[in-house]
């Protein structure tokens, strides 16, 4: 329940090791293979357990102080852990329209990881791959950031979020008093969604997919950025 499956990208098993240019013997547990054009091969079948949507905990805070008249509070809600998978990243990256894809855009680059060589006695062993990109295009729209690559597109989803901030004061009783049919009266500003600090690259991580009258966690579906909003509040007593 709740779990993200999909492809990612094939990985040297445990134990593996490939032989530097000093002639050492260096660690490639789990380390991308990459084919013979640079390429960072993917899963075969989407079976490969990528995340976890639900979140390790969540919680939330306020915290209120007063000073004589003067009150002032701020709320906060956060969480740790989950995962969702992001269409919002893979489409706009996939199109080059993010950062994330400027890297050898003009030269090419060499993805870090290990090449496969098949020995004639049947086993297996493993170089480190100094192979540039024969096309950039081809390395982002095929392996990188393409839909099926499950795992280049799911995301933490961790954050901390200051909910609200109110500022409030109330006008002394006496001063009230003398209005006559005014028992209390207060004047107060606040601001709704100042900042959220997360990991997740896009807009909101309490996000998910509408379908019909259902939201689906686990999947953001081009999904807008959280509202800011701010105001003033008038409470009279009579």
């Amino acid at each position: 329940m709740h779990v993200i499956y999909g492809r990612g990208f094939q990985r040297a098993p445990e134990g593996s090791t490939y032989i530097d240019e000093q002639g050492n013997s260096v660690d490639a547990s789990g380390m991308h293979i990459v084919n013979a054009d640079g390429y960072p091969l993917l899963d075969g079948s989407p079976d490969r357990k990528i995340g976890n949507v639900n979140p390790d905990w969540r919680a939330g805070m306020t915290q209120s102080f007063k000073y004589k008249n003067v009150s002032l509070s701020a709320s906060f809600s956060g969480q740790w852990g989950g995962n969702t998978f992001s269409v919002t990243n893979f489409s706009l990256s996939y199109q080059g329209k993010l950062k994330n894809s400027l890297p050898g855009r003009y030269d090419g680059l060499v993805h870090e990881g290990v090449n496969v060589i098949n020995n004639s006695d049947g086993s297996v062993s493993y170089t480190k791959n100094n192979t540039v990109t024969s096309s950039i295009q081809t390395y982002y729209n095929s392996y990188i950031w393409n839909r099926d690559n499950t795992e280049m597109n799911t995301f933490d989803t961790s954050f901390l979020k200051l909910k609200e901030v109110r500022l409030d004061y109330d006008l002394p009783a006496k001063y009230a008093r003398h209005v006559g049919f005014l028992q209390s009266a207060s004047l107060g500003v606040y601001a709704t969604n100042l900042f959220t600090w997360t990991n997740f690259p896009q807009y909101d991580p309490e996000t998910g997919m509408l379908s019909g009258s259902d939201i689906y966690k686990g999947i953001e579906t081009m999904a807008y950025p959280m509202t800011r909003s701010y105001g003033v509040n008038v409470k009279l007593s009579f």
